[in-house]
């Protein structure tokens, strides 16, 4: 044992949630708590059953090697950790060999480094000094000012007992079943709405930390928040409460500080004002065709023509013609095409609406063909752009990824984490800081949670004062059981009530204790080092030749298959042991069920479609804002290791659906005549609905945030427990796949009918520019805080799928300039001798009827096939000689830039096919290339989030910890209750209850 005259002791369970903090006299800081797990241990002759599962969460700090050797010596129970566990050493040439079969030792060593930074100094001051009288800030007293209008609106609102009804006073909870209630509990078990807008506001919401002198850096007038553009912002960890902080202002956060809510969202913003700003200069571009369809030369000036449709092909120029061998069933989808007149002599015969708007000039062409130039150009410029922005994220934002490898096939016994410090030491002369070792438990830890989720509702159905005792569950449910009525009885087997949840939690408690008897192994090994160098030097050599060479095979026979690891909040713990094998087969029926779907909702857009194209565009908008609900339901089912896998398969599945039903299905189910017609029957219409739906109507639903206010002023008010204010004040959630599918979603639209609307690039623009600043606004004022997720899906997006927008429009675009007309009339030689004379031809708007003159020089058209994309094989390319030799539409100048526009639209399909196969050769070779520059800042001492197994249930606030929390260092975490200590979250302390038979409780 260490000498008691070397440290100050203190109790300071709120802070670490149990135990005490020993000040020692020299530079550093080590923790240590009184383990009631001996008492469990002891109880075995040999292991428990919770010792065979351990998982370990190991930190490294500074020491002598005197004092290793001396705090070593003092032994306590290793816990089943399920996700990790751990030892904390230092001054790593001091540790001695022998060392490596200590496993079964809790300290750490926590070094306090005065250089490196001062506001973690701070924070650790505050937790070992009782004798400094530190501010601790009380959320619940927030200025007016600083507070959301909803806050506000609910304070106020809150005396009035229609909208905050009940007695929330309830008796002191007793202590429960593996100590889910604590003495700080008692103090805090009187559920309350204020304290729930408190947790909203700084735990959900982000906030940035201010400095000293509130009034300089927390003022809110308009000069100040234009300052923020020009600021350098330092999130503050959720539930910060030892510094001043304020919610970022959605609209003056400078775009380099979005990657302080993870890469992914960064790049994303990024991106969203790049092709905001792209898609403007191809409008610009683009011009001249609106101007031109705008004009008297193409359209009588599209007189009539609805405001955002000018500028657009629709055309106005329209007349009957002779349509020879035409009859009224060759039109099933546009009969009003078609009409019968009679001449003066009595004879009937056929007419047909013919476009008379030339819009496949050479000009035309042209124009369009600099628009796809000036995409490609401004693409190409985005993805150098975000790939310089990603490394400027990257480096802004100092996480444990950057510092940390993932071995992914470590040997099955390989969990001593001494071992793993001793060989990246030996053998690559790098110092370890944290070391995860990850067993096979995935099921249990699964159990641990449900069981955690039963008990909450348990809770929230008889609120806090319940005891969690299982005994006392026990006589609880069979006291409401005896008062059930026979159809109280009835509808519980539906709707499970207390008797039935306390049954699910006996179920539970007898399967973990049969999980925890099995054998673990170890799965993977995350390993986090001191320095970015250390971490790059691994990697470096690991996913080279060198890494083959047995000179790095750990324990001098095992060759490691090492990755950079994602974020810390980016795993999902719960699937991290999963076998590609599972990954795929489990991939196969959503994937399946999505094109099921996608087929199913555009028949229902085209039956909606007879009712008129607005319905069929609410419909689409509609089924664009259901499906990602589905698709999530379906991806939830697939088994992915990371937020970022899971985040890409979403992807996927939305963006195919919203591509296909946004802009493909409208054009398949459109009638081809109804292409360049006018009036909101017709295609340009339905596009232009699609957009203002898009524009206005899903970006006020998503700022109302309908669900998130009814949790928060109905549901929050109503809650039995704390618990259940905070979860319904735990905001909305948020997917990123979703975000990128909205924006590809838009950009596809524009691209698809571009040719045709040259002015939807401008619309697509301004919709994206909305989406910059509505998207920010909720990601600052109702989202749910997002796993943190990296560069992988803006990859996707910019290397696959926006490249794809660009062959598509150059293919749809020479199609559109092929087939212009879009009437289906092709010129005849000669007119038949039936329609010489005179006839009283209406015009196509009814308005006026005209008396023409027919004679031999009149043209005369027959009905032919303009539509070469929909034919059966498709024309391709678009080229001239696809026209049937007796029927022929193009003119003279279309029929050149036609051809050259196929053959150019074939060109970028190839640049297309190389770019694909190159990057998926790339994305395949083991290799590694460091990004950005190593900023030389150590792991320790900075605030960093180590890869610490956590669970986040919808049940329950906070996330549960899946490994022992009692030596963690605070500052390893990326969160922070106010109300309860990591404890309160450790799912161990559950599992040895349940071993232990409900009597060890949470001290």
């Amino acid at each position: 044992m260490t000498n008691q005259d070397d440290f100050s002791l203190v109790d300071d369970e709120q802070s670490l949630g149990s135990g005490f903090v020993i000040r020692p006299r020299n530079d550093s800081v080590s923790i240590i708590t009184d383990d009631f797990r001996e008492s469990v241990s002891s109880s075995s002759s040999t292991e428990t059953p919770l010792a065979q599962i351990i998982g370990r969460f190991n930190f490294f700090g500074k020491r002598s090697r005197q004092r290793a050797n001396s705090l070593k010596s003092k032994a306590s129970f290793d816990p089943s950790t399920l996700g990790s566990g751990g030892d904390l050493f230092s001054d790593h040439p001091g540790l001695d060999d022998s060392n490596a079969e200590k496993k079964h030792k809790w300290f750490f060593d926590v070094p306090i480094d005065q250089a490196t930074s001062s506001r973690r100094n701070k924070m650790q001051d505050r937790i070992i000094h009782t004798d400094v009288n530190l501010p601790v800030r009380d959320f619940e007293k927030d200025g007016a000012s600083e507070m959301t209008f909803g806050r506000r609106i609910a304070l106020s609102l809150s005396q009035q007992s229609w909208y905050y009804p009940g007695d929330k006073k309830v008796q002191p909870a007793q202590a429960s079943e593996n100590g889910v209630e604590s003495k700080a509990e008692e103090m805090i078990n009187v559920p309350s709405l204020s304290r729930g807008w408190a947790y909203f506001e700084h735990v959900i919401l982000p906030r940035y930390i201010v400095g000293e002198d509130k009034e300089k850096d927390a003022g809110g007038s308009f000069f100040h928040r234009i300052g923020l553009l020009n600021s350098k912002l330092e999130k503050a960890e959720p539930g910060e409460k030892h510094v001043n902080t304020k919610l970022y202002d959605p609209f003056f956060t400078p775009l380099s500080q979005m990657g302080d809510f993870g890469l992914g969202f960064g790049l994303y913003f990024a991106t969203l004002r790049a092709v905001g700003i792209v898609t403007f200069i191809a409008g610009l571009v683009s011009l001249p065709n609106i101007l031109y369809f705008h004009s008297s030369e193409y359209s009588n000036g599209q007189e009539g023509v609805h405001w955002a449709l000018m500028g657009s092909a629709v055309c106005t120029n329209l007349q009957y013609v002779p349509c020879e061998g035409c009859k009224e069933d060759m039109f099933p989808n546009d009969s009003y095409r078609f009409i019968s007149l009679t001449n003066s002599d009595g004879t009937e015969q056929p007419f047909a609406i013919k476009n008379n708007c030339n819009g496949a000039t050479i000009a035309v062409g042209v124009y369009s063909l600099a628009t796809i130039a000036v995409l490609i150009l401004g693409f190409f410029a985005i993805n150098i752009y975000l790939d310089r922005a990603e490394v400027n994220f990257d480096e802004d934002e100092q996480t444990a990824q950057d510092y940390s490898i993932k071995i992914k096939n470590p040997p099955s016994d390989a969990s001593d984490a001494v071992e793993w410090e001793r060989y990246f030491r030996k053998k690559f002369g790098v110092l370890v800081t944290v070391c995860t070792i990850v067993m096979d438990n995935d099921l249990l830890v699964k159990k641990l949670v449900e069981r955690r989720e039963t008990l909450q509702k348990i809770k929230s159905k008889v609120g806090p004062a319940l005891s969690l005792e299982i005994d006392h569950l026990i006589k609880v449910s069979s006291e409401i059981e005896a008062k059930r009525s026979s159809l109280a009885s009835g509808f519980a087997k539906i709707f499970k009530g207390v008797p039935e949840l306390v049954e699910n939690v006996k179920v539970l408690d007898d399967e973990i204790r049969e999980l925890a008897a099995l054998d673990r192994t170890v799965t993977t090994v995350i390993i986090t080092f001191e320095t970015e160098a250390a971490q790059r030097k691994v990697l470096s050599i690991m996913k080279t030749a060198d890494g083959f060479d047995r000179k790095y095979c750990f324990r001098d026979d095992s060759f490691l298959d090492v990755d950079e690891p994602p974020e810390p909040s980016g795993i999902r713990w719960t699937d991290l042991n999963e076998s590609d094998t599972t990954f795929f087969v489990r991939l196969i029926i959503p994937s399946l069920l999505t094109v099921g779907l996608i087929v199913a909702c555009a028949f229902l857009v085209k039956q909606i479609r007879s009712y008129g194209p607005i319905y069929a565009a609410v419909t689409i908008s509609l089924l664009n804002t259901l499906f990602p609900m589905v698709a999530k339901s379906m991806t939830n089912t697939e088994i992915h290791r990371s937020h970022g896998s899971k985040q890409t398969s979403l992807y996927v599945k939305i963006c195919l659906f919203r591509w296909v039903n946004t802009a493909i299905v409208t054009t398949l189910i459109t009638p081809f005549t109804s292409t360049l017609m006018e009036g909101e029957d017709h295609l340009l219409a339905g596009v232009y609905a699609i957009f203002f739906s898009e524009i206005v109507t899903i970006t006020a639903i998503q700022l109302l945030d309908i669900g998130g206010n009814i949790n928060r002023h109905i549901f929050a008010p109503r809650a039995k427990t704390q618990e259940d204010i905070n979860q319904c004040m735990s905001g909305s959630v948020v997917e990123l796949a979703e975000r990128y599918t909205n924006m590809t979603k838009i950009l596809f639209l524009a691209l698809w009918y571009s040719s045709i609307y040259p002015a939807a690039l401008f619309l697509c623009s301004f919709a994206l520019v909305v989406n910059f600043y509505a998207d920010r606004f909720s990601l600052m004022r109702s989202w749910a805080p997002a796993p943190k997720i990296s560069h992988v899906i803006s990859r996707i997006n910019r290397i696959y799928f926006i490249p794809a927008t660009i062959g598509i429009m150059a293919i749809i675009s020479s199609y559109t300039l092929a087939q212009f007309g879009f009437d289906n009339l092709c010129a005849t030689d000669t007119i038949s001798q039936s329609y010489l004379g005179t006839w009283l031809i209406p015009s196509v708007d009814g308005k006026k009827v005209e008396s023409v003159t027919i004679d031999e020089a009149y043209q005369s058209y027959k009905l032919c096939d303009q539509n070469m994309l929909q034919r059966s094989p498709p024309a391709f390319p678009s080229l001239s000689s696809f026209q049937p030799f007796d029927m022929k539409w193009m003119t003279d100048g279309q029929a050149r830039i036609s051809d050259v526009y196929g053959w150019i639209s074939v060109g970028i399909l190839g640049v297309l096919a190389v770019h694909y196969i190159i990057s998926l050769y790339t994305g395949f070779k083991n290799t590694y290339k460091p990004r950005g520059k190593d900023k030389d800042i150590p792991f320790t001492g900075n605030e960093i989030e180590a890869y610490i197994p956590q669970v986040k249930s919808p049940e329950i606030p906070y996330p549960l910890v899946a490994c022992p929390v009692d030596l963690i260092p605070e500052d390893l975490f990326e969160w922070e209750n106010p109300d309860h200590g990591y404890k309160y979250y450790d799912l161990t302390l559950d599992a040895e209850a349940i071993m232990a038979g409900g009597k060890k409780r949470r001290k």
